[in-house]
C-alpha cells in the first residue's frame, strides 16, 4: 500500500504510513532551510497561520526538530485535528500513543524555542479507521492547555462539497521532506495544489500496491500532469485548507510530487459531525 506522509512519511512507497518520522533516526542532523517547501512550495510561518501546529514526540524523533513527527491543526482551544495513522505503530499497525506525545504550538523554526509544547491529555481516534486502508484517517488531541489566546480554523461541515470541486485551489502546511529525498527543514512550508476528479484519482489508485483510493473518505490534490507540489514524509496529519477552512488531512500517496500519483486527503466532510462530537 502507497506509504502515508509522516514523520519520515513513509509516503508512498509501501505503505506510507504517514508517520512516520518513525523511519527517521532521533540523531538526524537537520541543514538550513531550503528555498522550496513541502515540495514546491515556499515557506511561511505560524503568525500568518496561528492554527498550525505540530505534533511531536523528542522521547522517538529527538530535539533536532523539536521531536515533530506529523501535523495538526487547532480547531478549538484544547482540539487538534490531525491524522489517525500519526498515532500508529507502522511495523505492528497498533495504536501507539507515546507518553510524551506533545503539540507544538506558536513554533514556525523547529529549531527554536518559541511558543509552547503543550502536552496531549486525550486521544480520540475515528472508530471506523482502518490501518490497512487509511480509510477514515482522521484523530483527535485534547491539549492539557487551552490556547485561547489563538487563532482557530474552522471544520468544513458534514455534506459541503463545494470545497472539493475539481480544480479547485487547496493549500497544504507542514515540516515535511522538500525534495522527497529526505531534505527536512526546520521553518513551516506551504504549497498551493488544485484538487483533482474522484474519477481521476481512482484510476491513479486503484488498488495494489499504490493504495486504493476510495471518494467517500478521500479526496486527491496535485498537478496531475506535472506534479512537481505536494506533500510530503513529515507532513501527516498537517491541514489541506480551501475556502479559509479545514477540509482535509495530509494522509498518503506514492512517492512525493510525481504526474500521476498525487497527495491523498482525508475528506474531512464525510465525518465532520463524528469530529464535532470530540469538540
Amino acid at each position: 500500500m502507497a506509504d502515508s506522509r509522516d514523520g519520515a512519511r513513509v509516503r508512498r512507497g509501501r505503505r506510507a504510513l504517514l508517520v512516520l518520522l518513525a523511519a527517521l533516526p532521533a540523531s538526524l542532523t537537520v541543514g538550513q532551510p531550503n528555498a522550496e517547501a513541502i515540495v514546491g512550495g515556499g515557506p511561511t510561518d505560524v503568525g500568518s497561520h496561528p492554527w498550525m501546529v505540530g505534533v511531536a514526540s523528542r522521547s522517538v524523533y529527538g530535539g533536532a526538530r523539536s521531536g515533530q513527527f506529523c501535523g495538526g491543526t487547532l480547531v478549538e482551544p484544547t482540539k487538534v485535528v490531525t491524522a489517525a495513522h500519526c498515532l500508529y505503530d507502522e511495523s505492528t499497525g497498533r495504536l501507539t500513543v507515546r507518553p510524551d506525545l506533545k503539540v507544538l504550538v506558536g513554533r514556525t523554526d523547529l529549531s527554536s524555542s518559541a511558543g509552547e509544547e503543550v502536552p496531549v491529555s486525550d486521544v480520540w481516534v475515528d472508530p471506523d479507521y482502518d490501518f490497512d486502508s487509511n480509510r477514515w484517517d482522521v484523530a483527535v488531541l485534547t491539549l492539557a492547555r487551552p490556547q485561547t489566546d489563538r487563532q482557530l480554523l474552522p471544520l468544513v461541515w458534514q455534506g459541503d462539497q463545494r470545497p472539493y470541486t475539481a480544480g479547485k485551489n487547496a493549500t497544504v502546511f507542514g515540516w515535511g521532506d522538500t525534495t522527497g529525498r529526505g531534505d527536512y527543514p526546520t521553518v513551516l512550508r506551504q504549497v498551493t495544489v488544485p484538487v483533482v476528479p474522484d474519477a481521476t484519482c481512482a484510476k491513479d489508485y486503484p488498488g495494489g500496491g499504490d493504495g486504493k483510493f476510495t471518494a467517500d473518505t478521500m479526496v486527491c490534490a496535485g498537478n496531475q500532469t506535472y506534479g512537481g507540489k505536494d506533500a510530503c514524509q513529515g507532513d501527516s496529519g498537517g491541514p489541506l485548507v480551501a475556502d479559509g477552512q479545514l477540509v482535509g488531512v495530509v494522509s498518503w500517496g506514492t512517492g512525493c510530487a510525481q504526474a500521476g500519483r498525487p497527495g491523498v486527503y482525508t475528506r474531512l466532510e464525510a465525518m465532520a459531525d463524528a469530529i464535532r462530537s470530540q469538540l
